[in-house]
């Protein structure tokens, strides 16, 4: 007779304790969209790295992501972010999915502990690639620094305009050349679903235009639209 009532407090505190979990992993993603939302406000507070407007209005998606590096002029990093695209009927920016990074890099990295890098899509096929599984920035995406401040017809004819992917940092120039071709992006799927509570992968999420905003995410997607727009 005493079984049944000591399963059920048993059944009760794993659900308890399963419930805990489920909300510091979700207390944890909001986090990383915050530090995304820092990592590009950071970026657009200097001419010297700030994304031009007119390149966030031809984007198709934007990666903002916080890496950690390790070691002395080869090493490895890692990161995680958020992954945010525009719907392509409305043109409007959507909800974010969350995305891990890494890789091998290459190049001066004493002192450099960690590193926000923002990574701006400019062809549907790479944003294809970014949310359906993992691609390399050498193999599967033409991936240059991005140009910065205010475009003029100096700049216009730069080979930026035939990449994939432009790379922008809080570190000019520190993904020049072969270090911004070293890494990769993948879908974070576990955590976009523990953060919508859903069973839909990143695909479904970034392209609805019916997925409610979360409160959370309001912020940054209201400061993407605002430098979008020419705002600061």
């Amino acid at each position: 007779m005493n079984r049944i009532p000591r399963i059920l407090i048993l059944a009760l505190s794993l659900a308890i304790s399963l419930t805990a979990i489920g909300a510091l992993k979700r207390e944890n993603l909001v986090s990383r969209i915050v530090n995304s939302e820092y990592a590009l406000e950071e970026i657009m507070a200097k001419k010297e790295t700030a994304i031009p407007a007119s390149i966030l209005q031809e984007a198709k998606g934007i990666i903002l992501t916080v890496n950690y590096r390790g070691g002395f002029f080869v090493g490895g990093h890692a990161g995680r972010g958020v992954l945010l695209v525009k719907n392509p009927t409305s043109g409007e920016w959507g909800v974010p999915a969350f995305v891990s990074t890494g890789g091998a890099n290459f190049g001066l990295q004493i002192g450099v502990k960690e590193l926000d890098t923002i990574y701006v899509i400019m062809d549907e096929a790479t944003v294809r690639r970014a949310y359906t599984g993992r691609f390399d920035l050498s193999a599967d995406a033409a991936a240059v620094a991005g140009p910065v401040g205010v475009l003029t017809e100096a700049n216009e004819s730069r080979d930026y305009k035939n990449a994939s992917i432009l790379v922008y940092t809080k570190t000019k120039g520190l993904f020049a050349g072969v270090s911004v071709k070293a890494g990769w992006v993948k879908p974070d799927n576990t955590a976009t679903k523990v953060f919508y509570n859903t069973e839909y992968n990143a695909p479904e999420i970034v392209l609805s235009d019916w997925f409610e905003r979360p409160p959370e995410a309001r912020a940054l997607i209201n400061r993407i639209n605002l430098y979008t727009s020419g705002g600061r």
